[in-house]
């Protein structure tokens, strides 16, 4: 009887799991899986303990849908994806191993870690099976007529949809029960420094939960989602980010249950909004694929190298303790602080806030996301900031900054999320609370609160300036070229 393992990574469900349908294919075949941690890899790239925690959670519930099908999770630590490697291949040896079904990863690491892991299964004589699994469409078949991978999300955005209108992604069902029983109980992971850290109601565990959630979003909210989505108080968003980013659920499976609800999906302005969302988390994969140097911190933008960037240490403290004064930017990064996740308005806000007005090198913001939220994706991540700082894939020109006070006063008018996250600003009328002062001033009253630690129309100016002046000197240098 021939053995077929399944290597968990971030592919944390039974529904819609390319690597486990197609592992369990032949009924006569044993199935066991696998999962392998490497707390010193999380460790190196600043993973945030609530996202571990997340993680570990969910891998029990996963432990429990595996076993309901007569599937046994094992559970191993290592210290790093190399060492990873090695105990992937003496857990083949032991368990006298087949055939290895694992869905892809495209962060450089991990690339690296399966290409090894190949070979020394093959030296073996395992054979292993890879599939695409984490994306809608794999990123050879989204190429520009140049046969590069995109840059401008609106053109990328054009040609998926122009393949997703021929043809929905195909969902797997989650496979039928092993014909053959377990011997024995459902196996204790023995998580090491297991701890729950963050809001299960905010966050409930298993892929079940997800599901509802998916599903109660789809039918309740989504019908005005593009009206609301951005307003930060009226909790409109899905709030599903941390489940696709461990894989509890898959974007195909998202595109699948909108279809199943909702009709004319591509015509509606409500759900092309949520859809749009989805685009771009597909556009921030493929172009981690395509251009490997993101995997380095670099930029898409060359200049980019050479804005000199001020990286002011009191001001990068008060931007991550939610202190600078100006209360919509302190009230989101509050929020991140608190609870691991952050409104997506309110990301754009920040993030644009640290690079252009404090002129912090935007690596910086990046690494400081990823060590806080729940939903930590690095590729995501990655895209999202240098769009923030004008130097990633854009097709907007690099002058886009947002006002602090202008977005505060549009898209948290009352101030009810602002007195939420920030709670000595309760007294303040809420015609002044995005601009206190102006109301402390005029009341010779003294508050618990931050002045603002710049001059947002000053710093504009400076980074304007900036930002300008180093990609014309580069463009200059490379005409004289």
């Amino acid at each position: 009887m021939k053995k077929n393992l399944i290597w968990f990574r971030n592919d944390l469900r039974v529904h819609d799991n390319t690597a486990l349908y197609k592992a369990c294919t032949f009924s006569t075949e044993q199935i066991i899986a696998l999962f392998i941690a490497t707390p010193q890899q999380w460790y190196n790239r600043n993973i945030s303990e609530k996202k571990i925690s997340f993680l570990n959670q969910n891998l029990i519930s996963l432990k429990n849908e595996l076993y309901n099908l007569n599937i046994l999770l094992y559970y191993y630590e290592s210290t790093t994806f190399k060492k990873s490697v090695n105990d992937l291949v003496v857990f083949c040896q032991q368990h006298k191993i087949n055939n290895v079904f694992y869905n892809y990863q495209y962060d450089s690491d991990e690339h690296v870690r399966d290409v090894v892991a190949t070979k020394k299964l093959s030296e073996q004589g395992v054979i292993t099976h890879g599939f695409h699994d984490h994306i809608l469409v794999s990123s050879q078949d989204i190429l520009t007529q140049k046969n590069m991978p995109y840059k401008k999300f609106f053109s990328f955005k054009k040609k998926i949809i122009n393949i997703l209108k021929k043809k929905i992604p195909i969902c797997f069902p989650v496979p039928k029960k092993r014909a053959h029983p377990l011997s024995f109980h459902s196996i204790d992971l023995n998580i090491k420094n297991y701890k729950s850290n963050f809001d299960l109601n905010l966050f409930p565990i298993g892929e079940r939960k997800a599901i509802i959630r998916l599903k109660a979003f789809l039918k309740k909210k989504l019908s005005d989602y593009a009206l609301k989505r951005n307003f930060p108080i009226l909790n409109h968003t899905s709030m599903l980010s941390p489940y696709l980013s461990i894989g509890v659920l898959s974007s195909r499976y998202c595109f699948k249950m909108i279809f199943q609800i909702h009709k004319n999906i591509f015509n509606t302005i409500s759900t092309c909004s949520w859809i749009n969302e989805i685009m771009w988390r597909e556009f921030y994969y493929h172009l981690l694929i395509g251009y490997p140097l993101l995997n380095q911190c670099q930029s898409l933008t060359p200049w980019e190298k050479n804005i000199p960037w001020k990286n002011n240490t009191n001001y990068f403290h008060a931007w991550k303790q939610g202190q600078t004064g100006f209360p919509i930017i302190d009230a989101g990064m509050r929020q991140l602080k608190k609870i691991g996740w952050m409104h997506n308005r309110l990301r754009m806000i920040t993030s644009s806030f640290l690079v252009k007005n404090l002129l912090i090198d935007w690596r910086k913001g990046e690494k400081y996301f990823i060590s806080q939220l729940i939903d930590g994706d690095k590729a995501i991540n990655n895209g999202s900031w240098q769009w923030a700082a004008s130097i990633g894939a854009d097709s907007t020109p690099y002058i886009r900054i947002f006002n602090p006070i202008r977005q505060s006063k549009i898209f948290d008018s009352s101030g009810s999320f602002i007195k939420k996250f920030i709670p000595e600003l309760n007294n303040v009328p809420c015609a002044y609370i995005h601009n206190p002062y102006e109301w402390a001033n005029i009341k010779n009253i003294t508050l618990q609160y931050p002045k603002p630690i710049v001059n947002f129309s000053d710093t504009k100016k400076k980074a304007l300036l900036i930002f300008n002046q180093t990609r014309l000197k580069y463009l200059d240098k490379e005409n004289k070229n």
